[in-house]
């Protein structure tokens, strides 16, 4: 599968356009959870869309949070 067909499933399944490729990312991420997609398919979505700049959120730890 490539990027458009995941932009593709992606519109069919939300009813619009990814706002960003971080969208994008989860909503692989999504998939690969569920098992509809495989790990080596979700690493290559990875490596595409990290290379455009998509980012995954930083978590944080109770006690850092609390320190901010």
């Amino acid at each position: 599968m490539s990027i458009k067909d995941l932009i593709s499933t992606f519109e069919e399944v939300k009813g619009k356009q990814p706002a960003s490729a971080d969208e994008l990312l989860d909503f692989a991420q999504a998939n690969y959870l569920r098992g509809d997609i495989s790990l080596h398919e979700y690493q290559c979505y990875f490596k595409e869309l990290h290379a455009q700049g998509a980012k995954k959120p930083e978590y944080y730890s109770e006690k850092e949070l609390k320190t901010t």
